[in-house]
C-alpha cells in the first residue's frame, strides 16, 4: 500500500460562489477536474472531504469516494485533518477542490519533496512571475524562500521590497505560491491543534501559523496554470481559459 494520501477538501457551502465545486466546466464538475488530476499521479489513494452528502452524491458518479466531515471544520486543513483519521499513510497531500487545472506533475513534485527530505515538515509549490498586476494582488500570495528552498515567509504584499532598481535586480522574480500542501502526519496533526497565530491573522494566511511555530515549509518551482474558482468571474475565465488549452 501506498505511503501517500491525496485529500482534497471540497466545501460546499462556499461564500462568494456557494456550490463552486461542483458547477460545470466544459461538461464535468469542477471537482471532477481536480479528481482526475490527482487520480493520474498513480501515487495512493485519492479522497474527497466534504461537509455536504450532496457532494458525495455527485463525485460518486464519477466514481469518487468521498468522506463526509463535521461542519464545524473551520478550514480546508481540519477537513483533510478528519478524513485521514484512521487511515495509514505518512504523508497527505491537499491539493484544493477549486482548482481544476492543477497539474499532476505539481502534485507529484510536492509529494516526492515530501517524502526525500526529511527536514521538511510541510511541502509546498511556487513559481515565477514579474507580472505586476500579480505581485500587487493580494489575492495572489508571495513567497520568500533561502537558498535551500525553505519559505521564510508568505504575504499579500510585494515581497521582498526592491529598494534599488538595478537592470539585474528588475529580473529578480517573485515567488507566487500555489495552494497545495503536503504534510507528513505528524506535522499535520501538530498544525491543527494549534490556535491561529499573530501574522496568520494579520494576513490571512494559514500556513503562516506553522512558520510561527518553527515548522519547516519547503517549496518545490513549479508553472503556472489556469485559475482557481472563487467567484462566478473565475469559472467564466476557467472556461476561457480550459477551451484556449485544450
Amino acid at each position: 500500500m501506498s505511503d501517500i494520501l491525496i485529500a482534497i477538501p471540497a466545501r460546499y457551502g462556499s461564500s462568494r460562489l456557494p456550490g463552486k465545486i461542483l458547477k460545470d466546466l466544459n461538461g464535468k464538475p469542477v471537482i471532477q477536474h481536480v479528481y482526475e488530476a490527482c487520480k493520474r499521479t498513480g501515487l495512493g489513494d485519492v479522497v474527497i472531504a466534504t461537509e455536504s452528502p450532496l457532494v458525495v452524491e455527485a463525485v460518486a458518479k464519477f466514481g469518487a469516494t468521498a468522506v463526509l466531515t463535521s461542519e464545524s471544520c473551520q478550514s480546508g486543513t481540519d477537513r483533510i485533518f478528519e478524513a485521514a483519521q484512521n487511515r495509514p499513510e505518512k504523508f497527505i497531500i491537499n491539493v484544493q477542490g477549486d482548482e481544476p487545472f492543477i497539474s499532476t506533475e505539481t502534485v507529484s513534485a510536492v509529494a516526492e519533496l515530501l517524502r526525500s527530505d526529511p527536514s521538511c515538515d510541510i511541502s509546498t509549490a511556487v513559481f515565477a512571475t514579474l507580472d505586476d498586476a500579480k505581485i500587487d494582488n493580494p489575492n495572489c500570495v508571495k513567497a520568500v524562500i533561502a537558498k535551500d528552498g525553505r519559505a521564510l515567509y508568505f504575504s499579500r504584499s510585494r515581497v521582498p521590497y526592491k529598494r534599488e532598481l538595478t537592470e539585474e535586480n528588475k529580473k529578480a522574480p517573485y515567488w507566487q505560491h500555489c495552494g497545495i500542501y503536503g504534510y507528513r502526519r505528524e506535522a499535520l496533526e501538530r498544525f491543527v491543534q494549534l490556535p491561529p497565530s499573530p501574522l496568520e491573522q494579520l494576513e490571512r494566511l494559514e500556513q503562516l501559523r506553522a512558520l510561527e511555530d518553527g515548522m519547516t515549509i519547503k517549496c518545490v518551482e513549479t508553472h503556472p496554470t489556469g485559475p482557481a474558482i472563487d467567484t462566478a468571474a473565475d469559472l467564466e475565465a476557467a472556461e476561457k481559459y480550459s477551451k484556449e488549452h485544450q
